[in-house]
């Protein structure tokens, strides 16, 4: 029998509208184009036990928690608190999306709510032995200190990576795969380009980060543009888009794998 290789998107929100609305259209214009497998990290507790009943309702997705720098307002003792609960009573479950964002924000204060956040979260998980998935942006120092500060090995996934060779190797010296996703489809994105490339295989995850990180104005993204993401990446490298999928799902395997 003639076997297709699946691709894993590391990165997406089916928790989010309009792809929660739309769940069995959506995960089935995926498996159209061979998308069989999806991490999807919440982003606040509004989202938690919505992203859990997902994995439990579908065998293809791999749920993550964790509050995300744009939600900080809702971290508190509470919050931390039901977060640490649910992921003790959900071994399966990693955290994430945690991180650090300093494109909006100027002043240390505020800053400094997010390193609060973000560092809080890094002993948790370092506790419970979870990898984390990364939101990073304007930030890369900063998140790489804070994971040295809270003496973080656990690694996970740098997602929706932007950065430089430099910064992708720091990212890797400290446990962590390269997230490439949808900047690929925009073609003035020349830096992710030259990662996608160069960087080896072993090192990257692929995604979409849908409904967001669109290619189209005024559209939303959607999970079956991983495809193209991938023979994007098999263009640059002269391979094949079913070479890319072996390896790209293995990697989010082997981050999955992590868990307790």
């Amino acid at each position: 029998m003639f076997f297709i290789l699946m691709l894993f998107d590391s990165h997406c929100h089916l928790n989010h509208s309009p792809l929660t609305e739309n769940l069995t259209q959506v995960l089935q214009q995926a498996a159209d184009k061979h998308i069989g497998h999806f991490l999807v990290p919440a982003t606040s507790p509004a989202d938690w036990l919505t992203t859990i009943e997902l994995q439990e309702a579908y065998s293809c997705i791999y749920a993550a928690i964790g509050i995300h720098p744009w939600y900080i307002n809702s971290h508190n003792d509470s919050a931390l608190n039901q977060l640490e609960s649910l992921l003790h009573t959900h071994p399966d479950i990693m955290m994430g999306e945690i991180g650090l964002d300093f494109a909006r924000i100027n002043n240390t204060a505020d800053k400094n709510l997010q390193i609060n956040c973000f560092e809080a979260q890094l002993r948790m998980a370092k506790s419970l032995q979870r990898p984390v998935i990364i939101h990073n942006v304007h930030a890369t120092d900063a998140c790489l200190h804070s994971i040295k500060r809270c003496q973080f090995t656990f690694g996970g996934i740098a997602h929706a990576f932007s950065g430089s060779m430099e910064e992708a190797q720091a990212w890797i010296k400290h446990g962590f795969f390269i997230g490439i996703g949808s900047l690929l489809l925009r073609t003035q994105a020349k830096k992710i380009r030259h990662i996608a490339e160069k960087l080896p295989l072993q090192h990257i995850v692929i995604e979409t980060d849908a409904p967001y990180m669109s290619p189209l104005p005024h559209q939303n993204n959607t999970p079956d543009n991983l495809r193209q993401i991938a023979e994007i990446i098999a263009g640059l490298r002269n391979s094949h888009w079913q070479d890319i999928a072996s390896i790209t799902s293995k990697n989010t395997f082997q981050v999955i794998s992590q868990k307790t």
